[in-house]
């Protein structure tokens, strides 16, 4: 049996939990338009084809790449996005912001909330207690049917278990900004305390849809957590994209160079873009024509270019009240001729060899899905497999768990577990470590869920018999 692994190794971490930093403590620097599924930062609720990153027009009248959650009808987890996890001190307040936007005609419930784990032993927390003394499992700030078609600023806190002040969050529509002034929410917003119980909580920010119909989709822009200190964005900047008396200023030109190419594909990176408040997004055109819009990130791949073509490069740099930048400097790039001829794809540095472009074969041939296909052993003291997504979904709220009859006729029909790949797959495709981890993980996460609702019900007959 031929098993083709497909490894990838980066900085990133498995759980891609972020230690507080900085003043926005999540960020979309990893949202391209066109991908679907989950990121680097982010995973969705729900399953990879409901979850989309868009280009749209923003809250403040330019093109932003959002989060989409795209339904299909079916009961459950129907989109949205939950970031992977930020530590937060349970002993201090933070604030929470998100754009959203829902469009469609079924008036399905726009759910946005928060997931926390304990950070001794990773367990999601189940109980957690509102402004109004009411414990509740599922932390949601809002479930509410917002009014389509329009861009709403979502505000919301999580504060310390001795906080005793008032609602401060709510839903605001920025067209009713009036004089500069904050207008009346116009849904309201449910925050909840921090539990004393833990020192620090792996705070994991989302919004939702549920058992939503075809069409009624919900739109995520710029989330936000931040500590309450005095060093926050005024909540106005963010509801109107104007700060003081209003940003003109446009960011610095970035600058813009080509990291190598292939026949088909460009690598293009950038540096240097600077803005008086903060850079949000990038644009890239091709000869003069808009290729893509980006989030604040520093690559992208140019694809489907025509073998041995030149084409000219461009980047622009955007802030929050869509302010461009200056054109960068132009960038031109000759695609490789058919047979990958005209580059030096080797780079060495020190004892570091680098390969730039196209795929390596050991004992086969190079394989267009896998950066390194290698027929044969390989001998490794360890393997490290960056995964976005892990199976802590069968945790959920929602999560459909098949019965055990389910399982046993799934079993005598098909000769292997639901969701696991049978004998004759693996030995016609092999397996990815890190997506077959994930599948084995989750089903030892049924079997805990099982094992839970066996023991509750002994319980039961237990107490039965008692009495």
């Amino acid at each position: 049996m031929k098993v083709t692994y497909k490894i990838i190794v980066s900085l990133s971490s498995l759980l891609c939990l972020q230690i507080v930093s900085a003043q926005n403590l999540v960020n979309m620097d990893d949202w391209v338009a066109g991908t679907s599924g989950p990121t680097t930062n982010y995973h969705g609720y729900g399953p990879d084809n409901m979850n989309h990153r868009v280009d749209i027009l923003g809250p403040y009248g330019q093109n932003v790449v959002a989060w989409q959650a795209k339904p299909d009808a079916t009961d459950g987890l129907n989109g949205g996005m939950i970031h992977n996890g930020v530590v937060l001190s349970t002993n201090k307040t933070y604030r929470i912001t998100y754009w959203v936007r829902s469009e469609g005609s079924n008036n399905c419930n726009d759910g946005i909330g928060f997931f926390g784990y304990k950070g001794s032993d990773g367990q999601r927390l189940t109980q957690y207690e509102r402004l109004d003394g009411v414990i509740g499992d599922w932390p949601k700030f809002s479930n509410v049917a917002l009014i389509n078609d329009k861009w709403f600023l979502a505000v919301a806190y999580l504060h310390p278990d001795d906080y005793t002040g008032t609602e401060l969050g709510g839903i605001y529509d920025p067209s009713l900004v009036v004089s500069g002034n904050l207008p009346n929410p116009s849904y309201s917003i449910t925050s909840y305390k921090l539990p004393a119980s833990e020192s620090t909580l792996n705070t994991r920010i989302m919004t939702s849809l549920w058992s939503c119909g075809v069409g009624d989709d919900l739109y995520t822009y710029a989330p936000r957590l931040e500590e309450v200190n005095g060093n926050e964005k005024p909540l106005m900047e963010i509801l109107t994209g104007i700060s003081g008396g209003g940003d003109t200023q446009p960011p610095t030109a970035p600058t813009l160079s080509s990291m190598g190419q292939t026949d088909t594909t460009v690598d293009l990176s950038w540096t240097g873009a600077t803005d008086d408040i903060d850079v949000t997004g990038y644009r890239i055109y091709k000869d003069g024509v808009l290729e893509a819009s980006l989030g604040n990130i520093g690559t992208y791949q140019v694809t489907g270019l025509t073998a041995g073509t030149s084409y000219n490069f461009t980047a622009m740099a955007l802030d929050a009240a869509g302010n461009e930048s200056p054109v960068s400097n132009s960038v031109s790039v000759t695609t490789n001729s058919s047979g990958g001829g005209g580059q030096t794809v080797w780079n060495t540095s020190g004892n570091d060899i680098d390969y730039i472009v196209g795929n390596v074969g050991i004992g086969t041939t190079a394989q267009a899905n896998y950066r390194l296909a290698v027929d044969g052993t390989i001998h490794t003291r360890e393997v490290k497999v960056d995964l976005v997504g892990w199976a802590d979904y069968v945790f959920t709220e929602g999560y459909e768990l098949p019965t055990l009859g389910e399982v046993q006729k799934h079993i005598q029909e098909k000769g292997h577990l639901i969701n696991i790949p049978s004998a004759a797959e693996v030995q016609a495709n092999g397996i990815e470590l890190g997506e077959m981890n994930k599948l084995l993980l989750e089903k030892i996460e049924e079997l805990t869920l099982y094992i839970l609702k066996m023991d509750r019900e002994i319980q039961e007959l237990k107490s039965e018999k008692e009495q």
